[in-house]
């Protein structure tokens, strides 16, 4: 999944931007995109990735997801994204 650039003018937070592209290279070297697999390359702490990922589901770039750790993190299309905020 090539990472859209349109992350940067959606304005997030550094964390939830830095997890958007991490997200994407994981998904590029063919990797499930899992929390699991997320927190392996993660180089903050386990509260920066977890404020990360709920603003990004709540801006609408990633759906909401059970929070096992084997699911796949689901990105959203930009169409989707919240620009409102």
């Amino acid at each position: 999944m090539q990472m859209d650039r349109a992350i940067f003018q959606l304005k997030a937070g550094v964390e939830a931007t830095s997890l958007y592209i991490l997200i994407c290279a994981l998904m590029d070297e063919g990797k499930a995109a899992t929390l699991e697999n997320v927190r392996n390359q993660w180089t903050g702490s386990d509260e920066a990735l977890s404020a990360g990922l709920e603003e990004l589901i709540r801006l609408g770039v990633l759906s909401p997801t059970p929070p096992d750790g084997q699911t796949p993190l689901k990105v959203q299309p930009t169409e989707s994204w919240n620009w409102k905020e």
